[in-house]
C-alpha cells in the first residue's frame, strides 16, 4: 500500500459492472483522484480483467481478496438474511464499505465511492440496507453514491465542497436507460453487464456451492472450483465433478490435488471426474464416482451392450492404476439440488430474524432502564 499513499483523493467498490464504472467517472469528472477497488471471492471478481477496464474506461484499480471474509459470511449466517439464494448482499457490501474504509484510511484517501442506485436491487439498495451498510462498515458521511446522491442525505465530503454535490446525479429506479446514456455520452466501446457475475444470485451454482459447505467442514476457496465444472455431486464429506465441456476439463486437470482422485475411460471418449474428500477414498466411494463418471460417455453407452463393463484409469496420490467400472446413474453420489438447500438457509434466515429481533428487545429494555434510573435519579435529587 505505500505506494499508494497521498496519490488517491477517493477509493470505489468496483464490481466491473457499468455502475461501478459510471459512479467512479462521474466523481474524476470532478478533477479527483479514484482508485478502484476490484474485491474478488471464489464466487466473484474478475481480477484479469484490471488491464482490460483501464484500456475502456480510463480508471485505475486493484484486487482485493475477501475470499476469508464471504467464505465465513456464509458459513456462519448473514445477519441480515440471504436474498432469493445465497446471495448476503447487504452483509456483502457492508464488508465491501468496511474493508474500503480501512485502505481509504490506510492510504490517506477521503472518501469512498459505491455504484449502487436506489431501489435499483430489491435486496441490497433499498434505503434501510444502505444504512445498514453506513452504520455496520461505519463509513456513514464518507460513503458516496454517486449515480443516486440527489435522491439521498447530503455526505459529509458533499457538505464540506470537497465534491459538488450538483455535478452528481439522482437516478433510481430498475430502469436502465439513463446509465446507458451516459455510456454513451463517455463513448465506452464496449458496454459492461450491469452486475459484477456474483454466481451466489443464482440457484443452480448456490446449491452446489452449499452441498460443499456441507460436505466439508473447512473449505477453502479452490474447493468452489469444483462447482463451476460441468455436472456435480456429492455424497458423505465426498465431492464429485465431472466435465462436460474441453473447458471443464482443462479446469478440473489444472485444479487437481494429490489427494483428489482423477477417473477417465481408458477405450472410449467420454468425460473426466475429479473427486475431492475430506476423509480417505474406500474402493467402494471410488467405484460409484467411476460408475457415475461412466454413465456419461455417451458414445460407449449407445454402442455398446446394457451392463458392459468399462476400463478406467484412477490416478491417486502420484500413482494410476486400471479399474474396471459398471456405467450407471443411481449411485451413492447424488446431485445437489436448490430444493434440499432452501430448507437450510430457511432455519438460518429465521434464526437470525430471532437473533435481530432480540437484540433490537435489549436494546429498547436498555433504554428503558436508563430512563428509569434517570427519572429516579431525578426525583432523588427534589426530595
Amino acid at each position: 500500500m505505500k505506494e499508494l499513499v497521498n496519490k488517491y483523493d477517493a477509493v470505489a467498490l468496483l464490481s466491473g459492472g457499468l455502475d461501478s464504472i459510471l459512479a467512479m467517472r462521474v466523481v474524476m469528472d470532478q478533477g479527483l483522484r479514484v482508485l478502484g477497488l476490484h474485491f474478488c471471492s471464489p464466487f466473484f471478481g474478475e481480477a484479469e480483467s484490471l488491464e482490460e477496464w483501464r484500456h475502456l474506461y480510463g480508471i485505475e484499480a486493484i484486487a482485493v481478496d475477501i475470499s476469508a471474509e464471504i467464505l465465513r459470511l456464509i458459513k456462519n449466517g448473514p445477519r441480515n438474511g440471504f436474498g432469493s439464494a445465497l446471495n448476503a448482499c447487504t452483509d456483502c457490501h457492508t464488508i465491501m464499505a468496511t474493508k474500503a474504509r480501512e485502505i481509504m484510511e490506510a492510504i490517506n484517501a477521503k472518501f469512498i465511492i459505491s455504484g449502487e442506485v436506489l431501489w435499483q436491487r430489491p435486496m441490497s439498495q433499498r434505503p434501510d440496507s444502505m444504512n445498514i451498510v453506513h452504520r455496520d462498515s461505519q463509513a456513514k458521511g464518507i460513503l458516496l453514491r454517486p449515480l443516486s446522491a440527489l435522491k439521498l442525505e447530503p455526505t459529509e465530503v458533499e457538505k464540506s465542497g470537497l465534491v459538488d454535490r450538483s455535478r452528481l446525479l439522482g437516478i433510481y429506479g430498475r430502469g436502465r436507460l439513463e446509465q446507458l446514456q451516459l455510456a454513451k455520452d463517455y463513448g465506452f466501446t464496449k458496454v459492461p453487464a450491469s452486475g459484477g457475475g456474483c454466481i451466489l444470485t443464482e440457484r443452480k451454482s448456490s446449491a452446489r456451492i452449499w452441498a460443499i459447505f456441507k460436505e466439508f467442514a473447512q473449505p477453502i476457496g479452490e474447493d468452489f472450483l469444483l462447482a463451476k465444472a460441468g455436472r456435480f455431486f456429492h455424497y458423505d464429506g465426498h465431492i464429485l465433478a465431472i466435465s462436460k465441456t474441453q473447458e471443464n476439463e482443462e479446469l478440473l486437470r489444472s485444479c487437481q490435488r494429490d489427494s483428489d482422485i482423477v477417473l477417465e475411460l481408458l477405450d472410449y471418449s467420454g468425460p473426466i471426474a475429479l473427486g475431492r474428500s475430506q476423509r480417505p477414498w474406500t474402493a467402494a466411494a471410488i467405484a460409484e464416482a467411476g460408475s457415475l463418471m461412466a454413465s456419461y460417455a455417451n458414445k460407449a453407452i449407445r454402442s455398446l451392450p446394457s451392463g458392459t463393463v468399462l476400463r478406467a484409469s484412477l490416478k491417486h496420490r502420484g500413482q494410476e492404476q486400471i479399474i474396471e467400472v459398471l456405467p450407471k446413474r443411481q449411485t451413492l453420489f447424488k446431485e445437489a439440488l436448490w430444493d434440499e438447500a432452501v430448507k437450510d438457509l430457511k432455519e438460518i434466515n429465521e434464526a437470525m430474524t430471532k437473533e435481530r429481533l432480540a437484540a433490537k428487545k435489549e436494546k429498547f429494555y436498555t433504554w428503558i432502564s436508563r430512563k428509569e434510573y434517570q427519572r429516579h435519579k431525578q426525583e432523588k435529587s427534589q426530595e
